[in-house]
Order: structure tokens, then sequence, then C-alpha cells
């Protein structure tokens, strides 16, 4: 089979790119990568030729591709089944708990955008919309950890906490305060193995978007 490739964003700022990164990785699947930089001539251009969307991340599989973070994370969990919990009932509620953020906590996504480079600098109010979303996706995290008790939402890593990392970070680099029991949660996705790797990859890049940088 021809080794995938994976187009992704800045790895500072793309969400979306890191969350099927960290699933092939903690899967082992072999693949190569390729990042590019967001909001810029040569990413419309060269996007637009790889998928109908033009968007990132995108999985190449020879002449095939796969444009979507929710669908690239659903064909390796063909390729590795564990990816999903094994419990029929716990494998539902994880998709669950993903779909929730594949979709939903626009409030959270537009007021406090990832930057890996931001770190505990608060903004100076949250907005009702931004501490409604924190709240109904804390809500989701406890359903799930005071079923399986961790350490992560089903007990073993899944795809459902590929996609609350970036999510996490957030928290982190805007100083989001959480109960001590979900600030475990938060912060172990942030000590995984794959994480810090991803996050060593961002430290290095030179490319800043301006919208994102610090602001009150």
């Amino acid at each position: 089979m021809t080794t995938p490739h994976l187009i992704l964003g800045n790895a500072r700022y793309s969400s979306w790119s890191m969350r099927p990164w960290l699933v092939l990785k903690h899967a082992g699947i072999e693949f190569t990568q390729e990042f590019l930089p967001l909001r810029t001539d040569d990413f419309r251009s060269r996007m637009s030729g790889e998928t109908p969307f033009a968007l990132v991340p995108t999985l190449k599989l020879g002449d095939e591709v796969i444009g979507d973070s929710w669908a690239i994370c659903e064909w390796a969990a063909e390729q590795v089944p564990s990816l999903w919990p094994e419990d029929p009932v716990q494998r539902a509620q994880a998709r669950m708990l993903a779909g929730q953020m594949h979709a939903g906590f626009m409030n959270i996504r537009r007021e406090l955008p990832m930057d890996l480079e931001r770190f505990a600098e608060p903004r100076e109010t949250l907005d009702e919309g931004v501490l409604t979303d924190i709240e109904k996706l804390v809500r989701g995290w406890r359903f799930a950890l005071e079923r399986s008790g961790g350490p992560f939402l089903f007990g073993d890593w899944c795809i459902a906490d590929a996609f609350y990392t970036p999510v996490a970070s957030r928290f982190r680099s805007y100083d989001i305060t959480l109960s001590p029991d979900m600030q475990a949660y938060a912060s172990g996705l942030l000590e995984t193995p794959e994480f810090l790797e991803w996050a060593d990859i961002a430290d290095k890049e030179d490319w800043v978007i301006e919208d994102y940088l610090p602001k009150p």
C-alpha cells in the first residue's frame, strides 16, 4: 500500500490538523506529513488542487484523498479498531462526544482560538456564550470520566480524546479555571508523547498569523 501522506496547516494554530495527526501517531500508522502555512495564496492554490473543499487536514492515499478530520480518523480506525472503545455502547458514546467537538462549541472556537505559543494569558472577560460552551463541554467530559474512571474519557486513549486535545490546549493558553478532576484530565491530554511531539513542531515553526497574536 502507498504510504499515506497527511497535509496539514500550521501546527501552532490548526486544531483540525492536530486531531488526525495525533490519531495516526497513536495508532502507529506510518505516514508522511507536510505542513502548509494557513491564510496564504500558496495554501489556497495548493489545496484547491488536492481536495474538493480545499481544506486541511487532507490525507492522500495514492490517487485518492480524504479531506476531513473526522473522516481521516474513521479511516484510521478501520486499520486499528482499538482507536474506538471495544464496548458497543461506549463506542457510540465516544462518537457522541467527538461529534459534539467536531460540530459544536463555536463560541470557544471563535473567542479562544488555538495558539500553542500562548501560555496562561487570560482574556479580560469571557462572554456568556463562551462560558456556556465551557460548561457544556465539561459536562461531556464528566459524563464519560465518571463512568470510565479515567485517565482518559473511556479509560484508554481513543479518538474522542484526540478531538478534545486542542481545546485542552486552549484552556491552558487562556488560563481557564477547571475543577481539579477536570484539570487532571485536560493536563493528561497535554502530556501524551504524541501531543508533546506536535507541540515541538509548533515551537519550531516561524509562521505567524497576526490575528492570533495575544489580545487582552
